[in-house]
């Protein structure tokens, strides 16, 4: 499989997830503030009418239950709409399964279920919901969608297809898992052995693992591998769960406030500074899983300092302890208390302790402030579009945040993420310009007409903008399309003191036409001068929007010309039913014009057209026999290489004025 196919898959599959986790933090921000009241009703022996912490801890360990289920519903939902399957069917086939899974893993009924994501629950939905639409070409009964009770006629083509995913998923479990049990006898027969603080460094680094992916890393480890570790004293009244509480995990899994501290000092988009903001009081009392499922699941500009910064704490403290004087009380601390009061109760107020743990704190901001600068900078789409906005001198009047779309909801932005601050540096090193390419009329013989197409000066070599796809897919064709506009608006008032007046067609990206902000900007900048917008035919499937905005650049006097024609998405219906000036045939088509039905499709085109008072350009002309062909037809304007490719707006006005001054400009 094509590299670049997988990358985009992988890139898919990842943002499918960082849905899924999205989805659940509402559930998760409640089951956290219920802990954070809950601690402070036990510590302060607190009580609101009938609600104390006893009743407080009863909801937790409910919503604990509850937890796994929310999980597998949320990554079946969000699968399901990757792979175009009933949602409620995939929820069900991934309760079921999940259900029996734990069945078959249990010893005793009823079931317990765990808590949050498991390698269970996040595994099964996806292969369950993979075997739906696996299996739903193959098994369906494709009954007819009628309209009465349509609903229900669909789901019943998903009966044998259910049962089908629910047996395979569940074979395929008990097959994985005999394996893995196999495999884990055969390690436990080697009877590896540790130091102490070797094996808490292996465990807090699977704990720091499991959590990057998702899955409860506490909880998890604790299943695998046991927490008899926590609980061996590393020095007198010292275990190593009350170490790893004081000196590795300050704030949470992953060193959670010294990443709480620098997202709050240059987090930059709105969301992740809401989340920062709100997400403060639960990292105070080391509820870290809120910030982790909002920013560091699956976020791989932040897996380093995630991974390695508690084992760095880990072996810097373990050193200092060995070499420093320290007294630890037998006070018990929980792992809901707050950093540095934990130290001055486990110490008694010792110094020591508080500058090596604020030691340890500020040297992971720091490092964390690194990291977090490059993901702002690599993954923020509004820092892209602002970016680029001050580049190209783009008023902050423009409000194309609407027409933005965000990285997870589609796949060419998926794909354009990793390109699109590459593109933005190039941008800002390098000057775009405008330049236009003629149209010739070959019924009059002059040349008074020109396209606006961008072209980038790269260390004084003139090329196309390869970039534009990039910037397209990120939603930002919008801003390019306006930074045109003025571009061209400022050659014509040069042109205008001239007396000269050519007439200039400029393209229109869809995201643009689809901008009612965009459209007005456009208007306002071009408004009485002889501009046409050459739109392509794709453009009018985007709804009444799309149209709404093409009948008001009509009119204010603007005309549409229909761009590539015969190339892609194509219809008569354009034509017919909507009022355009002129009518472009793609290269494509002119590159097959001396076949026979190329020629008979020009030719039928172009006669269409001419009835219905439509102009014909015939674009891509490269050739003598070409340009030959398609005068022969009737067109009314050739554009291409055979007479120019596009120039500066310096050279426009020459070249107008020399061609229809010549005699023989060997057109038949």
């Amino acid at each position: 499989m094509n590299k670049h196919i997988i990358n985009k898959k992988l890139l898919l599959f990842i943002t499918t997830m960082q849905e899924a986790f999205s989805a659940v933090i509402p559930f998760f921000l409640l089951n956290a503030s219920a802990m954070l009241v809950y601690f402070l009703f036990k510590y302060f022996h607190l009580s609101f009418y009938s609600i104390d912490a006893h009743t407080l801890s009863l909801l937790i360990q409910t919503l604990n239950t509850f937890s796994s289920i929310v999980a597998t519903v949320a990554i079946a939902y969000f699968f399901a709409i990757r792979f175009k399957v009933s949602e409620i069917i995939a929820i069900s086939l991934s309760i079921a399964t999940f259900i029996s899974i734990l069945l078959i893993e249990s010893t005793s009924v009823p079931i317990e279920l765990p808590y949050g994501f498991t390698p269970a629950n996040l595994l099964n939905p996806i292969v369950s919901t993979w075997f739906l639409a696996y299996f739903f070409p193959k098994l369906s009964l494709n009954i007819p969608l009628k309209d009465k009770n349509k609903h229900i006629y669909r789901l019943f083509n998903y009966l044998f297809v259910f049962i089908a995913a629910y047996a395979t998923t569940i074979i395929l479990y008990w097959a994985v898992d005999t394996v893995m049990d196999m495999i884990i006898e055969h390690i436990n027969h080697l009877h590896i052995g540790f130091p102490p603080i070797i094996t808490l460094a292996l465990r807090d680094l699977f704990v720091q693992l499991f959590w990057f992916f998702g899955i409860h890393g506490e909880h998890t480890v604790n299943a695998l591998f046991g927490k008899d570790i926590l609980d061996v004293f590393l020095m007198p009244n010292l275990t190593f769960g009350e170490f790893n509480r004081l000196f590795v995990v300050i704030g949470g899994a992953g060193v959670g406030m010294g990443l709480w501290v620098s997202l709050y000092l240059y987090a930059k988009d709105e969301m992740t500074s809401i989340i920062t903001k709100i997400s403060f009081p639960f990292v105070l009392f080391n509820i870290n899983t809120l910030l982790t499922y909002a920013v560091i699941v699956l976020n791989r500009f932040l897996l380093i300092p995630f991974l390695l910064l508690p084992l760095f704490n880990l072996t810097v403290a373990y050193l200092v302890l060995q070499w420093i004087p320290c007294h630890f009380t037998d006070y018990y601390i929980t792992w809901m208390t707050p950093p540095f009061i934990d130290s001055y109760l486990k110490t008694d107020g010792s110094v020591q302790i508080f500058f090596l743990q604020s030691s340890l704190l500020i040297i992971d901001t720091l490092i964390y402030i690194y990291f977090v600068k490059r993901f702002v900078k690599s993954q923020s789409i509004l820092t892209h579009k602002e970016t680029l906005e001050e580049n190209l001198e783009i008023p902050n009047e423009l409000k194309s945040k609407e027409h933005i779309h965000a990285f997870h909801a589609q796949t060419e932005i998926i794909d354009a993420s990793a390109k699109v601050g590459e593109v933005i540096e190039l941008l800002s090193r390098h000057k775009l310009h405008v330049y236009y390419q003629p149209k010739i009329d070959v019924v009059h013989h002059r040349c008074d007409h020109f396209e606006a197409l961008l072209r980038l000066d790269k260390h004084g070599t003139i090329t196309g903008p390869y970039f534009l796809k990039t910037l397209e897919s990120a939603g930002l064709a919008p801003i390019i399309d306006i930074w045109v506009c003025k571009e061209t608006a400022c050659h014509l008032q040069i042109w205008e003191k001239k007396k000269f007046y050519p007439h200039i067609s400029i393209n229109l990206h869809p995201d643009t036409i689809k901008s009612d902000d965009a459209i007005s900007k456009i208007i306002h900048i071009l408004q009485g001068y002889h501009v046409s917008f050459e739109i392509i035919e794709r453009t009018f499937l985007f709804g009444e929007k799309a149209e709404f905005n093409i009948k008001r650049l009509q009119k204010n006097g603007f005309e549409i010309i229909i761009d590539d024609f015969g190339s892609g998405y194509s219809s008569l219906e354009t034509i017919t039913k909507h009022t355009i000036k002129e009518l472009k045939l793609d290269k494509s088509l002119i590159d097959i014009i001396g076949e026979k039905k190329g020629f008979l499709v020009c030719k039928h085109t172009v006669n269409l057209c001419h009835e219905m008072g439509c102009s014909i350009v015939a674009e891509g002309v490269e050739t003598q026999l070409q340009l030959e062909t398609v005068t022969s037809i009737g067109v009314d304007y050739v554009q291409g290489y055979y007479f120019s490719p596009a120039i500066p707006f310096t050279e426009i006005m020459h070249y107008s004025q020399y061609f229809t001054a010549q005699t023989d400009m060997s057109i038949p």
